[in-house]
């Protein structure tokens, strides 16, 4: 394992945006792991995990501590189960289970980041969640010093949060999928035409994080708005951040070199140069004109580090 000092975080997240760490690590086993988490202990610093990059924003001020970026990418097929490290692109979930004609994941193509940042944040996209599909997690319990296994009923997944978002000592080191036998070529197809309808929606390879806010619950006036507005029925409640915030008119609201998205608000984009600072500003812009227009207030989707 190999410590590294003073690392640029921008250049580790999809964002693009942020100061350098204290001192930075990256993990490809438990052993690793366990060292270190001693040495962050030993010399009394705070540690942050990072996965992919994606959903997150750090300071311009940096991070003062470790930043532990997993790296265990070890992927297993056994009939209809796929086992992946953390540090595997989520990208690589849906490859592996198109290239062994398995269906259930394909919904995930598109979505950057790592399994592990997604399966703490239950990411999901055209209705499917992590939850739907995942079978059991193993982590590293930091407080126990042991590697304990959870399945998914004991992860308290919900919308956009989970167990390990709750309880930082436990630290993801694989997960378990449970798909289904499929077509190759169906799945392969039914890949393109969701990317197809991803890049309508918002355009790819950009500097983002992806969507800034979550959907948040509200009134059934504004749902019945929202209805009469796109002809979609509301999901439990909710109604897309972006609706709200276009609606709102922060399309292509622009602070320095951030701005909210093109073709939709809730996709906040780093135009070359923007800091984070400039992010929070529009952040709070944002949340100020959805709450006088519809009296609803947003929460953020994209942690905020080292503020």
């Amino acid at each position: 394992m190999q410590i590294k000092k003073s690392v640029d975080l921008s250049r580790l997240t999809t964002f693009g945006i942020g100061g350098n760490s204290e001192y930075f690590t990256k993990i490809e086993s438990k052993k690793n792991l366990v060292n270190a988490m001693e040495f962050a202990e030993a010399n009394n610093l705070e540690y942050y995990i990072l996965a992919g990059g994606s959903n997150i924003l750090f300071s311009d001020d940096g991070f003062k501590g470790i930043i532990i970026h997993m790296a265990i990418n070890c992927i297993n097929v056994c009939k209809e189960n796929i086992v992946i490290g953390s540090g595997a692109k989520l990208s690589d979930l849906v490859l592996v289970a198109k290239n062994n004609s398995l269906t259930g994941v394909e919904k995930f193509v598109g979505i950057p980041g790592t399994v592990g940042g997604a399966v703490r944040g239950n990411a999901g996209a055209f209705g499917l969640e992590i939850a739907d599909v995942l079978e059991s997690v193993t982590v590293y319990d930091k407080f126990d010093n042991k590697t304990k296994f959870l399945d998914v009923s004991s992860c308290e997944y919900d919308y956009r949060t989970s167990l390990f978002k709750k309880n930082k000592n436990y630290i993801i080191l694989e997960a378990s999928f449970s798909l289904q036998k499929g077509n190759e070529n169906e799945i392969k197809k039914q890949m393109y035409d969701l990317l197809e309808q991803r890049t309508k929606k918002q355009l790819q390879d950009i500097k983002s994080a992806g969507s800034f806010f979550v959907n948040p619950i509200v009134s059934e006036e504004i749902q019945d708005l929202f209805y009469k507005d796109s002809g979609i029925k509301s999901k439990n409640g909710r109604v897309p951040a972006g609706w709200l915030l276009d609606s709102a008119g922060l399309n292509r609201k622009r602070i320095g070199d951030a701005q909210a998205g093109y073709t939709h608000a809730n996709y906040f984009l780093n135009l070359g140069k923007a800091t984070a600072s400039e992010i929070i500003q529009l952040a709070s812009f944002a949340k100020t004109r959805v709450r006088d227009e519809f009296g609803v207030q947003l929460k953020e989707e994209v942690e905020l580090v080292g503020f």
